[in-house]
């Protein structure tokens, strides 16, 4: 699933003496629903909605989705302030569950494969999909089943029940950024989990497919810049410190 490279806005404000600050929003550019199914053999890559949590069913109940944004229009020489991760939640009857954005090891794609429904299971893999075990089918295979990510979530929050949007911040996830901005090939995005001890945890949000564009996934990052000094500025400056030192030699 995926909307593309998008820059949904940005915004401008005064941050300081000299100091500009602004706000990026990006859509989404791909995301996709990691099954637990011990022959990688269900995905989907272009349904409506992301699921993270535990199903009720008695085996293979593990739901995870992996979601990528581009950073790439983040002005350089910028400094990253602050990072949000907003995902629009549907109401759910299920226990309150606290859900991670764990930074993704592995470059993963997501496929044509389209659950159709409450998509509570996958259907049949499709060229491009990840799956439980494949970061890409048919070639490509995480190092380890479920998806290759960090171990510790870079933002946790707790999603409830009722819907409505939801909010992961926080300085992980600022350094997240600041790491693909630093390394754009290494930006393989966050993957969204919980803890899975608990059945009848999962919870499902709207993906980057979704019919209603204002529900989609976006990555909200406010960050600020420190103009250079104009060209003028910088000989009047100059020419200031020449004068100063040549009263100093004949003092």
């Amino acid at each position: 699933m995926g909307s593309g490279v998008a820059v949904l806005g940005v915004m401008m404000v005064l941050a300081g003496e000299g100091v500009e600050g602004a706000t990026l929003v990006f859509g989404a550019m791909r995301d996709a629903v990691l099954y637990e199914d011990a022959g990688g053999l269900v995905a989907n890559g272009a349904g409506e909605f992301l699921l993270a949590g535990r199903t009720n069913q008695g085996s293979g109940s593990r739901r995870r989705s992996v979601l990528a944004f581009d950073v790439a229009a983040i002005p350089a020489g910028a400094v990253v302030t602050g990072v949000e991760v907003r995902l629009h939640a549907q109401t759910v009857t299920t226990a309150d569950v606290e859900l991670g954005l764990h930074r993704m090891l592995t470059a993963w794609t997501s496929g044509g494969a389209n659950p159709g429904g409450t998509e509570a299971t996958g259907v049949a893999a499709l060229a491009g999909d990840a799956t439980w075990l494949h970061a890409t089918v048919p070639g490509t295979l995480w190092a380890v089943p479920g998806g290759d990510h960090a171990g510790v979530a870079s933002a946790v929050t707790m999603v409830a029940g009722a819907g409505g949007w939801v909010t992961w911040s926080g300085a992980g996830l600022v350094a997240d950024v600041e790491r693909w901005r630093s390394d754009p090939g290494g930006n393989a995005g966050w993957m969204l989990r919980s803890d899975e001890l608990s059945a009848q945890t999962a919870k499902r949000f709207e993906s980057a497919d979704n019919p209603d564009a204002g529900l989609r996934p976006v990555l909200v990052v406010a960050f600020t810049v420190v103009p250079e000094p104009a060209v003028g500025l910088l000989g009047v400056v100059g020419g200031m410190v020449v004068l100063g030192r040549r009263r100093r030699v004949r003092g």
